[in-house]
């Protein structure tokens, strides 16, 4: 397998050596049709339980913060970015402390994304399944799927030292006024799932309450099926300074690859 950057001749990391890193944020705004999602890292979902569904204490805590709660569930997950829940019917059948059963029941879950670094490539089988994904394009780089842990490691590498020398030079990339204690970068690279707008869980679905919020946990991780033809494999960077996360204040930042060219196809 390989993983396939599109891009224009001049971008290219063999030709320019570097990569740029853009944010959710900025993929809401960006010009170009082919990429642009206005709604990136945000989603609403029509979640239906049909029949009798058994839902863990804790998910059910969580998936309808705000609109009902539990005695005892203080302890309930936190989860990164905004999320809230109205509910259209709840029938609440049985349980106990770790299960809540309901029964025909139904809610619309919304959920945004902290704004946050992003690398988007596309998974392919071979160099010519890249060709023609965003038509812009007139070129396209490549790398095995076996470097994207690397890749990941590396960049966040890269974009640590970005954070501190523009914190030194006066170009900041997170807000100055946050001390850069214990400053570190967390990378998470998956395949993008693409989820429908209405989600259907039964007692038969091989899509449970478990399966629904381990893919909303993250919301760079969520696009609408329309865009699964890219293919879409994605490196997501959370800045965290002591036990903060840090939200970018600029839309992207350009990184020097150099020494990763070698790894390029």
């Amino acid at each position: 397998m390989l993983l396939a950057k599109n891009c224009f001749t001049k971008d290219n990391l063999k030709t320019r050596k570097t990569i740029k890193l853009g944010t959710l944020y900025e993929y809401r705004k960006i010009e170009s049709a082919q990429i642009v999602d206005k709604d990136e890292g945000k989603y609403s979902f029509l979640l239906k339980f049909d029949g009798t569904v058994e839902i863990e204490r804790r998910w059910f805590s969580l998936m309808f913060q705000g609109a009902i709660g539990l005695g005892g569930d203080e302890h309930h997950p936190r989860i990164p970015g905004a999320m809230s829940a109205a509910i259209h019917k709840l029938e609440m059948v049985g349980g106990d402390e770790q299960i809540i059963k309901v029964r025909n029941s139904s809610a619309s879950i919304q959920r945004e994304a902290l704004n946050g670094f992003i690398f988007c490539m596309s998974q392919v089988r071979k160099f010519r399944d890249a060709v023609g994904l965003f038509p812009d394009y007139d070129d396209c780089w490549y790398m095995t799927t076996t470097k994207a842990h690397d890749l990941g490691v590396a960049l966040s590498i890269l974009l640590r030292d970005r954070i501190t020398s523009g914190r030194h030079s006066g170009n900041h990339i997170v807000d100055p006024n946050i001390p850069l204690v214990n400053l570190s970068i967390h990378c998470r690279h998956e395949l993008v799932s693409y989820l429908g707008r209405e989600i259907h869980i039964s007692d038969t679905s091989v899509f449970t309450a478990d399966h629904f919020m381990d893919k909303i946990w993250d919301m760079a991780f969520v696009k609408p099926p329309s865009f699964l033809a890219e293919k879409e494999y994605r490196f997501s960077f959370t800045v965290v300074a002591g036990d903060r996360i840090l939200i970018p204040t600029v839309d992207n930042v350009v990184l020097n690859a150099e020494h990763l060219v070698d790894w390029a196809i």
